[in-house]
Parts: C-alpha cells; structure tokens; sequence
C-alpha cells in the first residue's frame, strides 16, 4: 500500500473543503515542552486550535479559559513518556483519566495527546470508528485504548512509525468511498474480528482457504470448514481437469469420489489417494449440519488442504 499517497490524499481533502494546507508539524513542535514534563497552558490550546494550520474549529472548540486555567496546572509531569516500555496500560489509562477530568470530552483528550506525542496517540473521530469498526468500551476510558490499540497495531500494515500517521490515512480512507475496498482486505489479515460475514466474503471470495483460517482463529470451526471444504472442491475440480480430463457439468454435483480416484491413477499422485480421501470425509461431516466436526477436524481439513494447494503450485511451476 502506497501510505505517501493517502497522507496526499488527507491533506486534498483538507484543502478542498476548507481551504487551508494542513501544518501538523508546527503544532507538534511548539509542544515539546509538555514532553519535556511542563504544563499544558491555555497558550497551548490555542495553538492546537490555530485555524491557519488545521481547521479544529470546524469540528471542536476548548473549554473557555477560565474554566480550565487552573485545572490544566494539573498536567505538568503528566506527559512525560506515558506509555511504559513493558506496556503496563494502567499508567496510561491514569493519564487519559486525568485529562477527561479537565476536558470532559473524548475527542479534545485524544486531540492533546496527539498533538504532544504523535508517536502513540491518534485523534478519536467518528469516520475513523466506522470504518475500523472498533468496539466501544464500557468507558471513555476503555473506548479511547481500544482505539489505540488498534491504531498502533495498523503501524505495521501501513509500515510508518507513528500512531499519527495512521490517524491520517484511515481518515482518508474514510472520506474516500473508492478506497473502502482494498482497505477491507487490509483489515482482513490484520484485524479479522472486525469484520463482519459479509465484508469477509467480498474482500476475500477468491480466496475461501483464507476466509478458513480467519473463521478458526474465531473458534467456528463449522464454519471454518465449510470455507476450507470450499477450496478444497476447487482445488480437486481444478487438478482434475489439469491432469486427467476436463468435465463438463456444474462442479457443485460432481462425484469428489470418483475424481479422486481418477486423479491418483496418475503418476503425480501416487501416494496421494490417502489424504485425499481423507479431506473429502472432513469435507463431507463440514458440509452437513447435523454431522459433528470438531477443533481438531478443521485443523486437519485447513492444514491438508493448505498441502493439497502447495504440490499444485509446484506441479505449475
């Protein structure tokens, strides 16, 4: 994924809509103090909320001065490297704490802790939410780190250093309905549980093994092996057609059995007829509801047909 060309994208749209070219860097520079353990003043709330360099106006404004001026003395110290080396939450959740205390509002504390420490921290925005499809918490608390979480965890899929910058790209994804779709495959490798049945079945239908998986590792293994007996049809169907003959008819009603036994009569296969036979037996008690199919059987049936995938790739070079 081209990450420089969404970051493009977000400040366009920025342009476009309120004319103005986003200057994070400017914000993130004259906030380094607070790092360093100084206090947030209301000097520094006005500068995140500088319309010359985004337009926070549009969506948020501050408590009035007099309202916070004293409260925010509370800060100094508070910023200083808030998320522990060995990623013991509870200090940070202590600071989140502190924050919603003198803001009151989700949005303004996660803005603060943005602008200050870009590496870990993102803005919560509702376009974001819906796309990520992240679950709410039982707290304003709890909601902000699941946010989290699943921000700094995108770090790796978009290959950029901070929490910020995937900040920027899913919100451009969000404005951008064109993108929606490759970003679905994205967050099918990477955040599986987040998607619904459907999204799984659109983002990732040429590849039903896959879908397998995915359904495993949310424990349905009758699912699981229904996706799993899906690619191993394919796979079989295919193979059969490569090596012995292509048949006409609908896929769906032709005799698994017989194929089989076609296709190991062929030097390719010999020693093959085994786990194949096996597979389709797992197929069989996956395809049918009343027939049991365990843990362990969906494990089989992903793994010997992850197998059955691998020698075709090789026999085709």
């Amino acid at each position: 994924m081209d990450t420089n060309r969404y970051q493009e994208l977000f400040r366009k749209i920025i342009k476009s809509r309120f004319g103005i070219d986003v200057k994070f860097e400017t914000i993130e520079n004259g906030l380094t103090r607070i790092r360093n353990g100084a206090a947030l003043s209301y000097k520094d709330l006005e500068l995140i909320a500088n319309e010359k360099l985004w337009p926070f106006k549009k969506y948020w404004m501050w408590p009035c001065q007099k309202q916070i001026k004293n409260e925010l003395k509370a800060t100094a110290g508070k910023l200083i490297e808030p998320v522990p080396i060995k990623n013991q939450e509870a200090r940070e959740k202590e600071l989140i704490r502190c924050l919603l205390a003198i803001f009151r509002n989700l949005s303004l504390v996660s803005i603060v802790l943005r602008f200050v420490w870009p590496e870990y921290y993102a803005i919560y925005s509702r376009p974001n939410l819906w796309i990520l499809r992240i679950e709410r918490g039982p707290s304003d608390v709890e909601e902000y780190m699941n946010y989290i979480r699943v921000m700094r965890m995108l770090k790796t899929t978009f290959r950029v250093e901070r929490t910020a910058d995937v900040d920027i790209i899913v919100w451009a994804i969000a404005k951008n309905s064109t993108e929606h779709k490759e970003f679905i495959k994205l967050l099918a490798d990477q955040l599986y549980e987040n998607l619904t049945p459907q999204d799984l079945i659109d983002s990732l239908s040429d590849d039903p093994l896959r879908i397998a998986q995915i359904y495993y590792k949310k424990s349905d293994h009758k699912t699981s092996g229904f996706w799993a007996s899906r690619a191993f049809e394919i796979y079989l169907n295919n193979e059969h057609d490569r090596v012995v003959r292509p048949r006409g008819g609908d896929i769906q009603k032709r005799d698994l059995l017989e194929l089989i036994d076609n296709l190991c009569e062929y030097p390719e296969y010999y020693g093959w007829a085994e786990l194949l036979h096996t597979l389709r037996r797992l197929r069989n008690r996956a395809i049918h509801p009343d027939l049991p199919f365990c843990e362990a059987d969906a494990k089989s049936l992903i793994e010997g047909t992850r197998r059955f995938e691998k020698k075709i790739k090789n026999a085709c070079g």
